[in-house]
């Protein structure tokens, strides 16, 4: 695990890569170990990508730790956020967006 805080934008960035983990750890299971890892609610840790490479069954993924969830909203992009939604959730916001540009048009 690798990890450095940016104090400009007030988050600790943090690489970790899980052991056999490509296909068998999800967003919020990687969520759930890095909170008994780094001590921090599950809310404040956002997953950026994770990432499997041919050959290996590791799992790496880059997470941000935000000190107030608040600044985390201005800094990140909306799918990001979405991403961490339930499948039935996340679809519902999306046929609403759908349905928002249609009526633009």
């Amino acid at each position: 695990m690798k990890s450095s805080y940016n104090p400009f934008l007030k988050r600790l960035e943090v690489e970790y890569e899980f052991q056999d983990g490509n296909g068998s750890v999800s967003r919020k299971t990687a969520i759930e170990i890095l909170t008994k890892e780094l001590n921090k609610p599950a809310d404040k840790i956002i997953p950026v990508y994770l990432k499997g490479s041919f050959g290996t069954r590791d799992l790496k993924g880059l997470f941000y730790v935000y000190d107030d969830v608040s600044l985390a909203k201005l800094h990140l992009k909306k799918y990001l956020w979405l991403r961490m939604l339930p499948k039935e959730e996340r679809k519902k916001i999306y046929d609403e967006m759908r349905k928002k540009k249609v009526e633009k048009k």
